[in-house]
């Protein structure tokens, strides 16, 4: 009989826990379903019981984390006043995701394209979602001068400044989680306090 309620949630996470550590270290591809039942110490049968596949196990990961990253973002970004405090929220919001689920943010950036196309649609309209609440929070910094294009690749620059620490940042090590928030939102707001109007030939300028 399948386990049910408290036990299987457990279970369920155990594996999810288990194989995001796996997929980030060694990478999808070269994990197998044994190695992912030995590190949630099931048997390989027990395995089956809670997903059917490697890439379900994927998607889990990948849309719990998402489903983590969305958690009421929107009703907590409008309960603040100001752009900058909203950019700073947003930044350290981020950057503790990532910590508290690291290997899930990991995976998200080296190992989605592996789900299977319907689920990686699914998976994509939730970081769409994600880049539209973003993309609002530098539209408040940047005004109304700002088009389209240089909205977009402000936009972009912040999120790959935030996802980049996924490849370097050790939250265990001397930097921490709330310093790190804050150099982040520091050099992002430095820079874009630079982005001017436009030129003579109708191209966005970085003020000197």
């Amino acid at each position: 009989m399948r386990p049910k309620g408290i036990v299987l949630d457990k279970r369920v996470r155990e594996v999810k826990d288990a194989a995001a550590e796996l997929f980030s270290t060694r990478g999808f591809l070269e994990t197998s379903m044994d190695d992912i039942a030995r590190a949630a110490h099931l048997s390989k049968g027990g395995m089956y019981y809670y997903f059917k596949s490697k890439t379900e196990i994927l998607f889990a990961i990948l849309s719990d984390f998402m489903d983590h990253v969305l958690a009421d973002i929107e009703g907590q970004l409008a309960s603040i006043q100001g752009a900058e405090q909203k950019l700073s929220f947003l930044v350290h919001r981020h950057v503790e995701s990532y910590t508290l689920h690291m290997h899930a943010a990991r995976v998200l950036l080296k190992e989605a394209y592996n789900l299977p196309s319907i689920d990686l649609e699914k998976i994509n309209r939730k970081e769409r979602r994600y880049y539209k609440v973003v993309s609002e929070v530098v539209g408040g910094l940047l005004g109304k001068k700002a088009g389209k294009d240089v909205l977009t690749a402000v936009t972009f620059s912040l999120l790959g400044m935030c996802n980049w620490i996924y490849s370097w940042y050790d939250p265990g090590g001397p930097i921490e989680p709330e310093q790190l928030s804050k150099i982040v939102t520091a050099i992002f707001t430095e820079g874009v306090g630079r982005v001017g109007s436009h030129g003579p030939n109708g191209k966005p300028l970085i003020t000197p």
